[in-house]
């Protein structure tokens, strides 16, 4: 068969990604993807990625133009989506626990990047599993005995994977990345990061070289004697490009580009374990992003009210004097980024905050003050009393140290509110079980859960997201409730 332009530029790719591995490059067919049997069998292994930051524009569009043309290929053969509406706030740790749990923040209890404690937004994230309050699709899809190997995804330290390398990074000087992970990974996939490269300096942070150990990982999984049939890996090395150049960078461009080698090569590795046929692809943005020149400090209005208490100050010291950080708060703004939450011991803490950040954004006119109704119907967290949206241009920080508004320390934001387009993600599935040539004008973060729990034949409960049966081949929704007469076969 012959081989378009997009097809060579995909097997470029590949062969790039492959050689970056330093094993042999494999023999490829002239088409990256495989003519697929449509027999209404279930896929095997399930493949979910998540990218930082995608959305459709990074493969939508002409033959040569896009900057992942391999994911490109998959979305012309498979199934893609225009616009997928991320969670409130549009944020990571957030919007992978809906990708899991087909819930709202509201409901599966990650509601932030951040943790809040009685000294304030604290720098640790929501790393751990415990702070998920919804059955997840690898908790469902270990119940039912399926195999499950989780690499880099947010929110899975000290879950029950067997297969588990969660997201963790050093956070003290002198960590490195296997050595945070030395308790909380598993012992052979440890090994198996050493040996790709994972005691490199560059893989102590989000990157290109982390997300190339855990691309080596997953495709030692696809190899092996026991695959796994769920397999969720998180790709982060297009998240400080868009948050240090903005999403219109060549940066940018070039780490998606990167991001789309290493799709490649799972691609590659799915056909040398000859499985590449039997599989499903499925890769997911969590949010989109907004370019940024300034940064917004409610805090400091919330200091000067004395709702703040700093340490080493007595409750009305000065802005001017030294501060180690917060002591105490009776309300406090925690940052999403492009939008942030305010939370209060009381009512009477609360309308003094509200009162006050109204002003500001009156003078500033950088944000807009939520009501806790518009938060609550988007899910968002139920404990904040009501919530900031910064103007597009604008984003929120935590300091409580004036001046409010300050030169942007970076060029990308997200964290907004879902009603802005920006913040749509973008959504992606090829492979056994998904149909050809399906376009999504738009859908939900939350739906993308119970699609793959369909596809595992496992039953995720009821959810708040609902599964996209125009992705699936008919046979396969069946059990759902749509007939193979209904369906037109």
């Amino acid at each position: 068969m012959r081989v378009g332009r997009g097809g060579m530029l995909a097997l470029g790719l590949l062969a790039l990604a492959c050689a970056g591995t330093g094993r042999p490059l494999p023999e490829v067919e002239p088409m990256v993807l495989p003519v697929l049997a449509r027999d209404g069998s279930l896929p095997a292994p399930v493949i979910l990625v998540s990218l930082s930051g995608l959305t459709s524009r990074r493969y939508t569009g002409a033959p040569g133009s896009v900057d992942m043309p391999v994911l490109a290929a998959l979305a012309r053969r498979g199934v893609s989506a225009g616009a997928v509406r991320s969670v409130a706030p549009a944020a990571a740790y957030p919007a992978h626990a809906t990708l899991l749990s087909g819930q709202l923040p509201a409901a599966h209890g990650i509601v932030s990047d951040r943790l809040l404690g009685a000294k304030g937004v604290r720098v640790t994230p929501y790393w751990h599993v415990s702070h998920l309050r919804s059955p997840t699709l690898w908790q469902v899809a270990a119940q039912d005995g399926r195999r499950v190997l989780a690499l880099g995804w947010p929110s899975t330290v000290g879950a029950s994977i067997p297969q588990l390398i969660p997201d963790l990074s050093p956070s003290r000087r002198g960590e490195t990345w296997l050595g945070v992970l030395a308790d909380a990974a598993t012992p052979d996939l440890l090994e198996g990061a050493a040996r790709a490269g994972g005691s490199a300096p560059e893989a102590d942070r989000p990157g290109p070289e982390r997300d190339a150990v855990l691309v080596a990982l997953a495709c030692d999984g696809l190899g092996s004697s026991e695959p796994p049939d769920l397999l969720l890996l998180h790709l982060s090395q297009t998240r400080d490009a868009l948050s240090g150049f903005g999403p219109d960078s060549p940066r940018v461009a070039a780490a998606f580009a990167g991001a789309d080698a290493l799709v490649a090569r799972l691609v590659s590795c799915l056909r040398e374990a000859q499985r590449l046929e039997s599989a499903a692809i499925l890769v997911v943005g969590d949010h989109g992003v907004l370019d940024v020149h300034t940064n917004v400090f409610p805090n400091a209005i919330l200091r000067e009210q004395g709702l703040i208490r700093m340490a080493g100050s007595s409750l009305g010291g000065t802005l001017g004097s030294t501060q180690s950080g917060v002591a105490s708060w009776s309300a406090i703004v925690r940052s999403n980024g492009g939008s942030a939450f305010v939370y209060a011991e009381n009512e009477s803490d609360a309308v003094r905050a509200r009162r006050a950040l109204v002003a500001e954004a009156e003078t500033s006119r950088a944000f807009r003050v939520i009501s806790a109704r518009e938060m609550l119907e988007m899910g968002a967290d139920p404990e904040a009393w009501f919530g900031l949206e910064a103007e597009p241009g604008f984003a929120f920080g935590n300091s409580a140290s004036r001046p409010v508004l300050r030169p942007a320390a970076t060029r990308g934001a997200w964290g907004y509110l879902p009603n802005r387009a920006e913040m749509d993600a973008g959504f992606v599935a090829w492979g056994r079980g998904i149909r050809v040539g399906v376009r999504i004008p738009h859908m939900q973060l939350a739906d993308v859960a119970p699609t793959v729990a369909q596809l595992l034949g496992v039953d995720l409960g009821d959810v708040e997201g609902r599964t996209l049966v125009g992705a699936l081949e008919p046979r396969l929704t069946v059990s759902s409730g749509t007939s193979e007469e209904d369906s037109g076969e």
